[in-house]
């Protein structure tokens, strides 16, 4: 059974331009019943983790319109960043039904990083408060998902991910992540198993 006050729902950029057909970055996902499908997991998980009381908490990106701490942004994320326009806002406000609650914590330190733990207050709050069970979920998976995966593997952390709750752009994406990235660093799981492991 897992101690919810050691335990930590990581919820990662369920903000408007993943997730609102108006978003930036939303048509990179070319697997829309992925993308609805792990919205509506989320939900069920966020749900469930406030009734057990784990910790929860939202980590999200917000830009000025310069993208000026991104530096030159020449390749991969920090260039799609900057070519989609993205988290820039309203689009980087937090989609309808992922709001934080009070008194949940909020990660927006990140200056273009993919994973939630760098340059961030995240790693000083679970050992502040003496958690060392994390389950992630968000968007996209191989990209912020899996590089927070793998810091927190690094950093000593029981690491869960709650693969259908996150979506990749394609779904080979995440068949690929379920079955050859994930076991070196965290137990793949699903919604299901989550809802049932107290």
């Amino acid at each position: 059974m897992t101690d919810p006050s050691n335990s930590a729902l990581i919820l990662i950029e369920y903000v408007n331009d993943w997730l609102s057909p108006t978003g930036g970055i939303y048509p990179v996902f070319q697997d829309r019943e992925q993308v609805d499908t792990a919205i509506a997991n989320s939900k069920i998980i966020l749900e469930e983790a406030r009734r057990r009381g784990l910790h929860v908490i939202h980590a999200a990106l917000k830009f000025e319109p310069t993208f000026k701490v991104l530096g030159e942004a020449k390749y991969g994320l920090r260039k799609m960043t900057r070519d989609h326009g993205a988290f820039l806002g309203e689009q980087a406000d937090f989609f309808p039904g992922f709001e934080p609650a009070e008194g949940e914590h909020v990660v927006r330190e990140r200056a273009g990083g993919s994973s939630v733990f760098v340059g961030t207050t995240l790693d000083g709050y679970l050992r502040n408060n003496r958690i060392d069970e994390i389950y992630l979920s968000g968007f996209s998976l191989r990209q912020c998902v899996e590089s927070s995966m793998r810091n927190a593997h690094d950093l000593g952390y029981h690491t869960n991910v709650i693969y259908d709750a996150s979506a990749g752009y394609t779904r080979k994406q995440k068949d690929d992540f379920v079955a050859e990235i994930a076991p070196f660093y965290a137990n793949a799981i699903t919604t299901q198993e989550f809802v049932s492991h107290e």
